[in-house]
């Protein structure tokens, strides 16, 4: 398929700027292009840059010789040290990551372990860690649910931000947000919350990002902070508990009378600095599979949500799954990307995925669909007493009124009869009285990317599937007292009895005209699925999975050009850099960093 006809990508500033902070500090602002040009090209932050488009403007490794990369080094963090879905930062030559206990700082070049720091303030928590943050030469990590600040130059911790380079992020905004609901003594570790990304940072604010949304927490949070003090400046919460949050009058009546919970934010939010936005992925609600105690669509989980930069108001949100009872986590991305269309007309969009195999575009701006999303008749039929399945759920369409080809499988195909009697299709609600199989892989956390240069959105997924049926009538959890003092019970109705292996995907979207140019089907079985990809300058899409391949695929047609297998599981999305003129790639494979180059 031409590129020509339809139009071009069209760089912005931030989709070259290799790393904004650290090129200004280092080379003077240059761009990307001339940040290659001159030796070095960084990478400070998860997602590479404000895009989150994991664009590395590299090209010395190319579709033309991907085949003969080999690994350069490795280093082994230790078995008490999992690392296994951190993308490394490297920063000036040195690289840096973390567990939940280590930060690490290596040299980039030869892999030597130059210092390390220990996480051990407070509570670890659980979930994942996916990485830090670089942020005018402080490195920016995180433990169950604070925020540590630590100077990359030798790891010490830096003594202004919070209190001795520790910041009770999470709890701090808690209290500032319900004064009266959360007392200083409150562990937010004890109602559920998390940090599970890095921070996102731009022009003197880090935007801090609060899970987990099967902690029954009170809605996911997002925290605006001061780098150098800890200072709180906003936050805004996914799932609005009362008059004093943002967007309380669109959402308090799509809850009926059960908890308002769920809602996490579990991946790195995306910036506009030119239109003065921040975006943010909002997951389920919960319970996840039970939905009886919360009728109507459940306002703002699984949505895209679009706030000010600077006072953290709503400016809009858009909910790809309507009272999710699936667990479908609308959490991959968002990754923001512009391109122009045969008419010369600049798009500026916003793009995310889910666990239901469906990807989702927008304006940016305005938060309309860039091409149809229609709302479509699902199954609404099911013997859970109270439940109310909302009997539609938005579709995305491409540009000539067709469904968009899905990242995954939508459907279960099952070779035993019996089985394959009792699978139900996307959106199929689950039974007290019978196992339901049902769709459930999609895009899992790993973050997908967009290249200027193809004009593409690249998204991993998996075909997968899982059964399950509910627990019977009184079976109860009791999560404890909840935000409120109050204790709350709800029926457990997860009970899961088979997860079935999937495959994982790479596809490639054409954000002009909604079409799939091509999807890869990697022959990996996995049952986790959460690496993201990589695109590079070199027409190259790079993809770990769990088996611990690591491909790369050309960036237009998708063909296979290379793998390495790594000594572990891959689970981590993949990350470059240039030092003194030699690319590098990067995969973290379980607690060993690999690191390859050309010969």
């Amino acid at each position: 398929m031409s590129r020509v006809s339809r139009g071009r990508a069209v760089p912005r500033s931030s989709v070259l700027v290799g790393v904004a902070i650290t090129a200004c500090t280092l080379f003077g602002g240059l761009s990307g292009a001339a940040l290659a040009q001159s030796g070095s090209l960084d990478w400070s932050s998860q997602n590479l840059n404000l895009d989150n488009n994991r664009f590395a403007a590299l090209d010395e490794i190319n579709a033309g010789n991907v085949s003969r990369l080999t690994q350069r080094w490795s280093y082994e963090t230790g078995a008490t040290d999992n690392i296994a879905q951190a993308t490394p930062l490297v920063v000036g030559g040195v690289m840096y990551l973390h567990s939940r206990s280590t930060l690490f700082a290596l040299d980039a070049v030869t892999g030597e372990e130059l210092w390390t720091a220990v996480l051990d303030a407070g509570g670890p928590g659980s979930g994942p860690v996916r990485g830090p943050t670089f942020i005018g030469g402080n490195i920016y990590a995180y433990r169950g649910a604070d925020l540590y600040a630590i100077d990359g130059t030798n790891g010490t911790p830096v003594e202004s931000f919070g209190d001795q380079g520790v910041l009770s992020v999470v709890s701090n905004a808690l209290q500032q947000k319900y004064p009266d609901d959360f007392p200083p003594n409150l562990d937010p570790l004890s109602i559920g919350y998390r940090i599970t990304t890095p921070p996102a940072h731009h022009a003197g604010t880090m935007y801090v990002a609060a899970a987990l949304s099967e902690g029954h927490i009170p809605g996911g949070l997002l925290i605006a902070t001061d780098p150098n003090t800890g200072a709180i400046k906003w936050v805004f919460n996914t799932i609005p508990q009362g008059p004093q949050d943002e967007g309380w009058e669109i959402a308090r009546d799509t809850w009926g009378d059960g908890a308002r919970a769920g809602g996490g934010i579990w991946t790195q939010p995306a910036i506009d600095d030119a239109l003065g936005l921040v975006y943010i992925n909002a997951g389920n609600p919960s319970p996840d599979y039970d939905g009886s105690a919360r009728v109507g669509i459940n306002l703002f989980s699984n949505s895209t949500i679009a706030l000010d930069l600077d006072t953290g108001a709503l400016r809009w949100y858009y909910q790809a799954v309507h009272h999710d009872l699936w667990d479908w986590d609308h959490v991959t991305g968002p990754v923001l990307f512009d391109v122009t269309d045969d008419d010369g007309q600049v798009i500026k969009g916003v793009a995310a995925a889910g666990k239901n195999c469906l990807f989702y575009m927008w304006d940016r701006e305005t938060g309309e669909p860039l091409h149809p999303i229609v709302e479509t008749i699902v199954p609404t039929e099911t013997d859970v007493p109270g439940e109310q399945v909302w009997p539609t759920q938005p579709i995305p369409h491409n540009a000539a009124g067709v469904p968009m080809t899905p990242l995954c499988a939508t459907f279960v195909e099952l070779d035993d009869p019996e089985m394959a009697a009792r699978s139900g299709q996307l959106y199929s609600p689950y039974w007290m009285n019978k196992e339901v199989i049902v769709p459930h892989g999609g895009s899992s956390f790993g973050s997908p990317s967009f290249s200027p240069d193809t004009g593409y959105v690249y998204v991993t997924g998996k075909n997968g599937a899982i059964g399950l049926v509910v627990n019977p009538v009184g079976d109860t959890l009791e999560p404890g007292p909840d935000s409120r003092g109050h204790t709350e019970s709800y029926s457990s109705i997860d009970r899961i009895i088979e997860q079935y292996p999937a495959k994982v995907t790479v596809s490639a979207y054409d954000p002009i005209t909604g079409e799939q140019p091509w999807q890869a089907l990697l022959p990996a079985v996995t049952t986790v699925g959460a690496s993201g990809n990589m695109v590079t300058s070199g027409n190259l899409v790079f993809q770990g999975v769990e088996d611990g391949g690591f491909y790369a695929l050309h960036a237009e047609t998708g063909a296979e050009l290379y793998r390495y297998d790594a000594p572990r599981p891959i689970r981590a999305s993949p990350m470059t850099y240039q030092v003194n003129g030699k690319q590098y790639v990067t995969i973290v494979a379980t607690n060993t960093v690999v690191t390859l180059a050309l010969p």
